[in-house]
């Protein structure tokens, strides 16, 4: 009997040990959060590609070297996902008061439905979340080879549902100013996302 409480201890303790290993310490538990976990690690640079914003201006992506950026991947026509986190976006822009520090950090909201997503329906697109055009931009990326490398950076995956639809993933990414991945943060979570850019950008400018 005494033998078989051991025997379990230690097969209890081995599991244990199996797991702080393959969670890395017990902070990877999914898939998503292994691949969040990867991007914070990997320190991506800004990738060299060009964009146009919605008020039609074109310049290189890292146009916002030395400022943090808060930025999600979109697409104008979602009915679904894209319109609550680009709500949530105008929450955290207008409770962070994202204006007063708009030497420090960029909201961008950049899609990936190149084709239908012109310039004229970004604008559009921007004034439903009243966003300003300089300290959040909607954003396009028209090469085509452009949008992967900036989707592949960011380990964002869009995969093509029927005529018009896309299944994405759904994050705020919240970039250093060196354009490495600080942060990928839950889209819901309204008052972490505050707190976060409070965290970095709050203090960096204090």
């Amino acid at each position: 009997m005494k033998k078989d409480i051991i025997s379990i201890i230690i097969i209890l303790l081995l599991g244990g040990l199996l797991f702080y290993i393959s969670t890395d310490g017990f902070r990877i538990y999914t898939i998503e959060a292994e691949r969040v976990e990867s991007l914070k690690n990997e320190k991506p640079d800004f990738p060299d590609v060009d964009v146009v914003d919605n008020k039609g201006r074109a310049y290189p992506f890292d146009e916002f070297e030395g400022k943090y950026i808060l930025m999600t991947f979109i697409y104008t026509s979602c009915e679904t996902a894209c319109p609550m986190m680009e709500a949530n976006m105008k929450e955290v822009y207008d409770t962070f008061d994202a204006e007063a520090y708009s030497d420090d950090l960029v909201f961008l909201s950049t899609s990936f439905d190149t084709e239908r997503d012109t310039v004229e329906v970004l604008d559009r697109y921007a004034e439903y979340f009243d966003a300003d055009g300089d300290t959040w931009r909607m954003l396009r990326v028209p090469e085509a080879s452009d949008l992967d490398t900036v989707l592949d950076t960011y380990g964002v995956t869009v995969i093509p549902e029927g005529d018009a639809d896309y299944q994405h993933n759904t994050s705020f990414y919240l970039l250093g100013p060196d354009g490495g991945l600080a942060e990928v943060l839950d889209y819901r979570d309204i008052d972490g996302a505050v707190q976060t850019l409070d965290k970095y950008v709050g203090e960096a400018a204090s």
